[in-house]
């Protein structure tokens, strides 16, 4: 007579475990909280960015660049990241080097900064809720 309630207990037990695999909902993708978009928007021009990456979505200032050097940031490459994505990024640019980039220097024979990004880091040069902002910034791009 016990063990009739059996199935339903290992069921009860098995579904929290189960939980654990699924895909998170996108709400709950990133971790860093939503920050003022608009503000890192006035971040990305204060801090430079511009000067290597470019949106369409902004106008910027004009870059020293060749624009064909510069990275797109609301292309196709950057269309599924995060906050937590662009954080990472700004915080530690050899995290993940563009393909784009990569591309480009091959191209240019410099397989050595094919592999280092060369943008610096900006630890000692944003603030926590400057990162919070900046991030939602170019996650706003997508959308």
């Amino acid at each position: 007579m016990t063990f009739r309630f059996l199935p339903l207990l290992v069921g009860m037990c098995l579904t929290p475990a189960a939980n654990l695999f699924a895909e998170p909902a996108p709400e709950q993708r990133t971790i860093l909280p939503p920050g003022n978009p608009t503000a890192g928007m006035t971040l990305f021009v204060e801090k430079g960015c511009y000067q290597c990456h470019h949106t369409g979505k902004i106008e910027s200032p004009a870059s020293k660049l060749d624009i064909n050097l510069t990275i797109n940031l609301d292309g196709r490459e950057h269309a599924d990241w995060t906050r937590d994505d662009f954080a990472r990024a700004i915080m530690n640019p050899n995290h993940t080097i563009s393909d784009e980039y990569r591309k480009i220097m091959m191209t240019l024979g410099d397989n050595l900064k094919a592999e280092n990004s060369p943008m610096p880091g900006f630890n000692e040069m944003l603030t926590v809720s400057d990162l919070i902002h900046l991030a939602s910034f170019l996650e706003s791009l997508s959308q």
